[in-house]
């Protein structure tokens, strides 16, 4: 019957710690970015990459290349690869909201290649 005590409070404290962790891992970043930032981040690094791949289609040509060149994309949203990152892993703790933020970025991207296919 002790044991059982035993390891039902240590069940319980595991719990409860498990549930402090994610809460912690849920802190909003200090400069988190906006949905819409972050969705056009994701876009125009979804283009490049797409661009990359188009051209040397193997990632490990052109991994350095792809990183180099995203600089540029965070520099036009105002933004660091650092912040990104970490607004992405804020943003992911929430599966259904990053569905929809790429679902979002997809039908975008489908627009703006749509358009460049209908352009003579």
């Amino acid at each position: 019957m002790r044991i059982r005590l035993y390891i039902s409070s240590a069940l319980l404290v595991l719990a409860s710690c498990s549930a402090d962790q994610e809460e912690l891992d849920r802190a909003v970043p200090e400069e988190l970015l906006p949905e819409p930032t972050l969705m056009n981040v994701i876009i125009d690094l979804q283009i490049l990459e797409s661009q990359y791949q188009f051209r040397y289609q193997r990632p490990e040509v052109y991994k350095k290349a792809l990183d180099s060149a995203s600089y540029f994309v965070y520099e036009k949203h105002g933004t660091t690869r650092e912040q990104f990152i970490e607004s992405y892993d804020y943003y992911a703790t929430d599966i259904d909201l990053m569905f929809l933020i790429y679902e979002a970025a997809l039908d975008s991207v489908n627009r703006l290649a749509t358009s460049q296919d209908q352009q003579p």
